[in-house]
């Protein structure tokens, strides 16, 4: 499948993050956009956790550190929906949990990949298609 540079690092960075356990939608730094980003370059108005609660997260307002521009692959909207897909795709409450995180990442992608005009890596549907009762796709590892 052919992807773009911009989703390979971005879905690397969400990757590490996921897997170093340095994703934490309740911390700015520590969201999808601030792994995407860079913990250093990204701040907003108030934790995610406040979003869920009290209003859209469409809504937040996200800043970059000392006035600097956005020179990210991504533009400030697609930025805020990234991390509106993150915060939707938790389902939940729970933070910390490895579960929640990965329904919020699969939904990042998701959102990614549309951007990008990929199909969807998360959607393995296809493997389960049949014709006359026989698979279509063949699962290789």
């Amino acid at each position: 499948m052919k992807t773009t540079k911009r989703f390979e690092r971005a879905v690397s960075k969400l990757y590490n993050a996921f897997h170093n356990g340095t994703l934490d939608a309740g911390d700015c730094k520590h969201c999808a956009v601030g792994n995407i980003l860079g913990h250093d370059k990204w701040t907003c108005s108030s934790p995610s956790s406040y979003l869920w609660e009290n209003s859209n997260p469409k809504d937040e307002v996200f800043s970059f550190f000392d006035g600097s521009e956005n020179n990210s692959e991504y533009s400030s909207e697609e930025l805020k929906m990234i991390e509106y897909w993150f915060i939707i795709g938790h389902e939940e409450y729970e933070l910390d949990d490895k579960n929640c995180q990965f329904k919020g990442l699969c939904a990042v992608i998701e959102y990614l990949c549309e951007l990008d005009n990929i199909p969807n890596i998360m959607d393995y549907t296809s493997l389960f298609e049949t014709e006359n009762n026989k698979p279509i796709k063949e699962l290789t590892f």
